[in-house]
């Protein structure tokens, strides 16, 4: 099993605690729900987090040459990528922030908004920006130079989501 199917299920395993904790935590204190338009928009978050989740996967199997699932050996800085380093892990921490406004109660809430965020920024300082220094080297040294970690310009994102994907070439 490759190290990207591993750091997904390890993921999912995370979330899942998360989750029950968040979820767990609420009906033993017994909070109140939150208003259906703050639920609603935890609907929404979630359509939208799929924006970005949906564009990474496909731009990295068309211009990151995959060895496998999940591990690309070519560096992608095209596209969504001219305006974040990390978009997949932007769009899962925007999912289950969302995920938490959906299940609607306070702490369920805070435990799985708080613990995904914790954790994707842990990974990426701890784990994925020294890889992918020692993958990539100066270019992606230089690139890291340019372009935000997290967190981009929205003007940036919203001008890569008006266009389709940039072919190889073209």
């Amino acid at each position: 099993m490759s190290i990207c199917r591993k750091r997904l299920l390890i993921w999912l395993l995370l979330a899942g605690i998360s989750i029950a904790a968040g979820i767990l935590t609420d009906l033993v204190l017994k909070t109140n729900s939150f208003p259906a338009p703050v639920r609603l928009l935890g609907v929404i978050g979630m359509l939208l987090a799929h924006f970005p989740l949906k564009r990474t996967g496909r731009l990295l199997n068309l211009l990151g040459e995959p060895i496998e699932w999940g591990c690309t050996s070519r560096l992608v800085t095209t596209d969504i990528y001219r305006c974040v380093r990390h978009p997949h892990h932007l769009g899962v921490g925007i999912f289950m922030t969302s995920l938490g406004l959906l299940i609607g109660h306070l702490w369920s809430f805070l435990i799985i908004s708080i613990s995904q965020w914790v954790w994707v920024i842990a990974f990426l300082f701890l784990v994925e920006e020294k890889e992918l220094i020692e993958k990539f080297g100066e270019e992606y040294k230089a690139y890291r130079q340019n372009v935000p970690m997290l967190f981009p310009k929205p003007i940036c994102v919203f001008r890569v989501f008006s266009k389709s994907i940039e072919e190889p070439g073209g």
